[in-house]
């Protein structure tokens, strides 16, 4: 069964910053043109998912709906004079005319507008979200107004469905096509031991992963970190929120981050960075830029975030082991599932154990560079976009069947 498919989706803002700097001639090119300059240089989960689609023969198009400039652009060749709505994600839709709608970031929508875009856009038969990430209430709510999810990790999948919401497991993919747009100048690793991403304080998002780092740290571990962190005013604010938080939660205040979900981002306590990691860092990194840090260092850190819970699934298991370096990543109920540990990748259960194996595969060479070896070829079989993709397409086209 065919089907339209477009995708509202967002990339990192960095990234973003990055592909302006670098494509400054972009800005004079139509709407079409700078899309598709965009999506050809981006590694990031839209446009491998969007190329891929449209491979395997489905009519896939992609909103990125964070960028301005191309936001901007389509508005001045599409909406003018009498035409001109507010409400541009709807407007892109309606002209669209999609089967199914896809929504990578439902934080561009509300239940108002998924509500409505039914009604508006006849086309419509499946109103998809994807969704990976810590939430908050307002989000969760957007969660019942999808037809189905797709998520990463079986706890989330768990989470989901025992809150009533159809939701269906797919584990990320590696692009394969990314193996030909690295610089390969040398066999020779620049980076020892390195972790990549983000430490976002406080709620639901990085807290552990940043005092698991500043552990190894502390204990002496070399370790490069190419991250985002968050500025001082960001942190203090967040302080303040739990000081409000702990006040409110004494006044015996009922659902309290359900009456007011901003608070959710203070119900745990916040710290800042230590000098020691502020003194490790390097600037972070985004797309081919990303995957060449990965292909020249000799093992690479991985640590879920707190909504994965006992189960693995982030990107970062299939980007570097795709690319064909070490994994270094925590341990989880699922990972046998992914991965032969000990052969193809390998894990560790707490800090002391992580700085223990770290030391060993910094210290023997070819068993790390097999290892590596067995990951990519675990990864480039099993573990692709064009596998995932093939598995979206299946569940989607069965959903369209049972509603026609």
């Amino acid at each position: 069964m065919s089907f339209k498919l477009l995708n509202i989706s967002t990339m990192y803002k960095g990234y973003l910053n990055s592909f302006y700097n670098r494509f400054i001639e972009a800005k004079k090119l139509t709407y079409s043109e700078h899309l598709a300059l965009l999506l050809n240089d981006s590694t990031e989960f839209v446009s491998s998912y969007n190329k891929t689609f449209r491979r395997l023969g489905i009519d896939s198009e992609c909103i990125i709906a964070n960028d301005n400039e191309l936001q901007k652009k389509w508005c001045i060749e599409n909406l003018t004079g009498k035409n001109r709505n507010p409400d541009i994600l709807g407007a892109q839709v309606a002209k669209s005319q999609p089967d199914v709608l896809w929504i990578d970031n439902l934080s561009f929508t509300d239940k108002e507008w998924l509500n409505g875009i039914r009604k508006t856009v006849k086309s419509i038969k499946l109103v998809v979200g994807y969704y990976c990430s810590p939430f908050n209430s307002k989000i969760f709510e957007r969660f019942m107004y999808v037809d189905l999810l797709f998520t990463c990790t079986p706890g989330l999948e768990q989470e989901m469905t025992k809150n009533g919401i159809k939701c269906y497991h797919v584990y990320h993919g590696f692009d394969t096509d990314l193996l030909g747009r690295i610089a390969k100048e040398t066999n020779e690793k620049k980076h020892d031991f390195i972790f990549s991403g983000s430490l976002t304080t406080g709620g639901k998002f990085h807290g552990e992963r940043i005092a698991f780092i500043e552990e190894l740290l502390k204990a002496g571990v070399d370790m490069d970190l190419f991250v985002n962190i968050e500025n001082k005013y960001k942190i203090k604010a967040k302080q303040m929120l739990h000081l409000i938080y702990n006040l409110l939660s004494k006044s015996n205040v009922e659902n309290l981050e359900k009456r007011l979900p901003l608070l959710e981002y203070g119900s745990k306590p916040v710290s800042g960075y230590s000098e020691k990691l502020l003194q490790r860092l390097e600037p972070p990194v985004y797309g081919i830029d990303m995957y060449n840090l990965f292909f020249n260092s000799k093992t690479i850190l991985n640590y879920h975030v707190g909504i994965a819970g006992n189960y693995a699934g982030n990107m970062r298991l299939f980007e570097v082991t795709g690319i064909g370096s070490c994994l270094l990543t925590d341990n989880k109920k699922n990972m046998n599932d992914l991965f032969v540990t000990g052969n193809e990748i390998i894990t560790y259960d707490n800090p002391q154990d992580c700085i223990q194996k770290v030391l060993w595969l910094l210290d023997h060479e070819a068993e790390r560079e097999k290892i590596a070896h067995s990951g990519q070829q675990r990864t480039l079989k099993s573990h692709t976009v064009e596998n995932r993709c093939l598995t979206m397409i299946d569940i989607l086209n069965k959903e369209l069947r049972w509603r026609s």
